[in-house]
This record gives structure tokens, sequence and C-alpha cells, in this order.
């Protein structure tokens, strides 16, 4: 007897891997469903705002009337024919008077409803599939030094003269370093005892050295990319803040190497609208709170806060603010001022202990007609307990996110790093279509040549590997529409075919095991499983070593590139469930149990 045949045949799989299969298939293919029904433009009315009679004419008479309109519990979705007919929309409803805050550039799905209610949505599209703009922004990062430097120098000042120790020297000796040169004295030790709180931390910001009578604080390198960190931070912060005013609900808003925040806008064709917003300046002043004052302005919550209207310092005095937790492990914030502002600060508080103080954030933003105007709103109301210096702590926050939120809009109420526009780029409606309509048609044709393959080599397990590649490529629409933040991009869609054919390879590499069984003796029964026995693990080191070159292209890369490193790590989980349990699980019931020794595949 062949010692082939003697080896029991386990072609079965268990409840449970059938059970996880199905709901794999099931999940992954409905909430796929939404992106073949495809999606129209639209405008979304917020806030429980819907369309006006007088708005409604309007649009009317300009021939912009939407399709049909889609009334919810939040307001209203507009749906449009076309982007040109949308933006032409809503332009004509900002000159209506409506507020641009309350107006979303959407896209509907036209998925049915019971679809939506589960939260399925269609696959999120690139710029270069939609269309719309796109900004390459750079933090000027130059100045931040300098202003940490000479603020230094004020504090240092400062403490000398508070210890009375006359006779030393304070100047810039470098980029990020500053030296103190002590009189003739035969102790330094006082002016060690000025100098060691600015070393101390972890990490520690600045690094203390001596030579001779000369004292030197250098900016560690910790602390120099702290504060590029920050500033990046800051400004990228203020940037979706700013990119919500132009009301597009799929804006993009990431940075880009160390220094860099890249914008994409799709949908908006106009990137004049998008600098006139990005260009908007943000301020920040502390006011004394007064109940009984005629001036108010509303907080966070809507509520009016009296204040006293002459400001006590605004927030270009700000150096510096991070968030963390005091000695009972509540969350505070820790303010740096420069020395004027601590000077005006510690005469202010000196004077109003036990009374409130109102941080007030204002924010210019430009309207329809291009006009900049200012928005208030108080962010903070906490009591003075001691006087204050150029260094202090706002407390009484209701949490650590929103410590480290009011912290960068603290340090954005003084823009040290200003922003410059690098590079400006606008993909248009039509363009981005004809993308689309490339790409799945590459797609649509290398699955047909892939198919066809598959039928014409191994007949009958060719049927099977088809059904398997139309499962993967329904796992990975479904898997790209779940996954958040996943956009489909063009390079996309040339993860989608590579993943595609990488599958083919899965398919190939198990059936030619299995003829090899069979030519070695086997029945078709002990062939099938020993070719999937065999077959996995060089399918899984195979699909693993590609998986880690995805991983580190998605995490070194940007935009397009993170679109095809997203697409090749979905294709490929998706690519290993289809290839060998999927077929595995249409195969076992049809000749799991067959005994041919003689049947070609």
């Amino acid at each position: 007897m062949n010692p082939v045949s003697r080896r029991p045949v386990a072609n079965r799989m268990g409840p449970w891997q059938l059970a996880l299969l199905l709901l794999c298939l099931f999940t992954f293919s409905l909430y796929s469903l939404p992106t073949f029904f495809g999606e129209q433009p639209a405008l979304g009315l917020h806030g429980g705002a819907t369309l006006a009679p007088a708005e409604q004419q309007a649009l009317q008479q300009a021939d912009l009337l939407p399709q049909r309109v889609v009334t919810t519990d939040e307001g209203q979705t507009l749906v449009f024919d076309s982007l040109v007919h949308q933006q032409a929309a809503r332009q004509l409803l900002l000159q209506q008077g409506r507020d641009a805050r309350q107006i979303t550039v959407e896209f509907h799905a036209n998925a049915p409803q019971w679809l939506t209610r589960i939260g399925a949505s269609p696959i999120r599209l690139g710029l270069d599939l939609r269309g719309g703009s796109q900004l390459l922004i750079g933090v000027d990062t130059s100045g931040l030094v300098e202003t940490h430097t000479r603020s230094l120098m004020d504090r240092v000042r400062a403490d000398l003269r508070e210890h009375k120790l006359a006779g030393t020297q304070v100047q810039r000796a470098g980029d990020g370093q500053v030296s103190i040169t002590l009189p003739a004295v035969d102790s330094p030790a006082p002016w060690l005892e000025v100098l060691r709180p600015y070393t101390q931390g972890q990490p520690a910001p600045w690094a203390l050295t001596r030579d001779g009578q000369t004292f030197r604080l250098t900016l560690t390198a910790e602390e120099r990319l702290q504060l590029v960190r920050n500033a990046v931070s800051q400004n990228l912060t203020i940037l979706k803040k700013r990119i919500a005013e132009l009301g597009i609900s799929e804006a993009t808003v990431q940075q880009q190497g160390q220094t860099g925040i890249r914008i994409e806008l799709p949908g908006v064709h106009n990137p004049k609208q998008a600098r006139d917003v990005i260009g908007a300046t943000a301020s920040l002043a502390f006011h004394q709170a007064r109940q009984d004052s005629s001036f108010t302005l509303p907080d966070r919550a809507g509520q009016a806060v009296g204040l006293q209207r002459q400001p006590v310092l605004g927030g270009e005095h700000i150096v510096d603010a991070r968030a963390g937790n005091d000695e009972m492990g509540k969350p505070q914030v820790s303010i740096t001022l420069d020395r004027q502002g601590g000077t005006l600060m510690n005469r202010f508080s000196r004077d109003h202990v036990g009374q409130a103080m109102a941080t007030v954030f204002t924010e210019y933003q430009s309207g329809a007609d291009g006009v900049l105007r200012a928005q208030n709103q108080v962010i903070n109301v906490a009591t003075i307990q001691t006087a204050l210096g150029d260094q202090f702590r706002i407390t009484g926050i209701d949490g650590l996110q929103q410590a480290r939120e009011l912290a960068l809009l603290l340090r954005a109420g003084a823009l040290t790093a200003p922003l410059q526009i690098l590079e400006e780029r606008s993909v248009g409606p039509s363009l981005g279509q004809q993308n689309i309509e490339a790409g799945f048609t590459a797609l649509a044709m290398g699955m047909a040549g892939m198919m066809l393959f598959l039928l014409c080599w191994y007949r009958r397990f060719g049927w099977v590997a088809i059904t398997a590649l139309l499962a993967n490529l329904l796992m990975q629409v479904g898997m790209l529409a779940l996954l958040p933040g996943a956009v489909l991009t063009l390079p996309g869609i040339a993860g989608l075919v590579l993943t595609v054919g990488m599958a083919v390879d899965t398919h190939v590499l198990i059936f030619e095991r299995i003829r090899d069984r069979i030519r070695e003796g086997g029945s078709l029964a002990n062939a099938i499983d020993f070719g999937y026995r065999s077959a996995f693990r060089t399918i899984l080191d195979a699909n693993i070593t590609t998986l880690i070159s995805a991983v580190v292209l998605y995490g070194i890369g940007t935009g397009p590139l993170q679109g095809f490193a997203i697409t090749l790590m979905l294709g490929l989980i998706s690519s290993m469930i289809t290839g060998i349990w999927g077929t595995r699980a249409l195969i076992n019931p049809l000749w799991g149990r067959s005994t041919l020794k003689t049947v070609r595949i």
C-alpha cells in the first residue's frame, strides 16, 4: 500500500471556524454595499436649520434647486446632481445671509436608509478621486528658540534682582544659549541657587555649565524638540478649527514631516477660499470677571459672563502653556509669560486675590464677503488664590483632555510660529472622475484576466478560486468603509489590484501542492489535506513579510502612499481569510472525502 494513503484525512473545519468565517464575510460584505450604491454631492444644514422660503425661491430662480431634500432631527440635507450645482448653491445661500457654520459640504449616500441606520457608509475617496484642493503648509519654527531664550534672560534677570545679586551680566551667548557672568565673589552658591530651578525637570529644559566666573544655560535637545512639537500641534489645532469654518465634512488635516501640515479639501475647487480661512488670526486675553458688569461674553455653554472691558493682558505675552496634573492629581494648565506679561499679571493678581479672572479666546473668521469678524468666547474662569508672576497655573478644569485643549488654545493666542503655504494644487471634479473610471477599469480587467486563468488552468477548483476572489474584493471594500480615517486613493486602487493578484498566488500555491500529491499517488481527499497543510506556512510567512513592509510604508508615508499601504494591508488580511479558510470551506464538502486518484484539477 502506498504510504501516502495511510494518513487519516482531516478535511473538516470546526464549527467555530465556519461561524467566524461566515461572520467576517457577512459583516464586511454588508458594509461594502453603500459603496456600490454610490453617492451624490450635497449640502448639510445643521443645528435644526431648514431651507427658508426666500432661500428656496432664490435657488429656484438660479436653477439650483436640489434633486431632493432629506430632513432629519439635526436639520436638512440638500442633494444635488453635480459638484458645480453644489458649490453654486452654497455661495448663494451664504449671500442670502445663511451662517457659514450651519452649512457643510457633504456627499449623500444613495444606499437604502436601513444601511445608514446601522452605520454603513461609502468608502471615503481621496483628493485624486474626489477632486478638490490641497495645501502644504510649513510652520516656521526659526524664531521659537530666540523667543524662548529672550524669555529666559528676562526671568533670570528678575530672579537675580529679587535675590539682590547685583553686578551680574546676563546676555545671549548663541543659539539657545544664555551666559551669566558673575562678579568677583568667593562663592557662587547664591547664583547656583537661582539658576538651579531652570535645570530641573524630566526632561530638563536647560543644561548648566561653568567656565570660571561664567555660567552658561543651554537649551537641551529634548526641550528644543518639544518647542517645535508644541508649535506644530498648536497650528494644527487652529487649522482644524479654521477648516471647519469652510464647512467641509471630509477635510483632512495632518502633520507631514517635522514642521509641515498637509490639508486636503475634497469637493473644494477654489483654493482662495481655503487660503482666506487659513489666513485668519486668533488672539487671547485675560479679563477680570465681574458679575455687575454690563460687558458680557458667552462661555462654552452659551452663558453670559460679566467682564471688565479692559483686559489685564493679552495672549501676545504667553510664551508657553502645558497641560498636566497638580499635587492632588487634578488637571491644570501651566502658563509661562514674558517679562512684561509677568509684571502686569503680578500687579493685577496682587491687588485682586480671591477674585475671579476669565480667559477670553478671540478668533477672527472670514465670512462670505471675505471680511474678518471677531468671535469671542470665555474658555475659563478661575479664582486668584495668590499673587501671580510670569508663571502660574489655571485650575478648576473638568478633565485632562480639556486641559490639553485649553493649553493648545492658550498657545494659539500668540502665534510665535507663522504659517507659510509651500505648495498648492487643485484637482478638478472631471479629472477625479476620470481617475475613478481608469482605476476601476484596470481593476475589472485585472480581475477578468485572473478569473479566466483560474478557470482554464484549474477547472473545477477554478470556480472555487473565482468565488474566493469576489469575496476577497467585497471584504476589502467593507474593511475600507469600516476603518476610521481610511481613504481610497488612486494608488489605493493599485493596491487593490496588487492584493487580488497576491490572492491568486495563494490559490496557485495550494492547488499546485494538491496536484503534486495526486501525482505521487494520493487520493483527492488526501491531496487536499496535504496541499492546505503544506502551503499554509509558506503563505503565512510570505504575507507577514509583505505586511511588515506595508506597515512601515504607512508609518513613513503620507497621502497617496498611505492609501496604497492601507489597501495592501487590508488585502493581505482578506486574501488569507478567503484564500485559505474560504476556499477550504467550499472544497471540503465537495471533494473532502473523495477517494479518486486519477482526477485532474
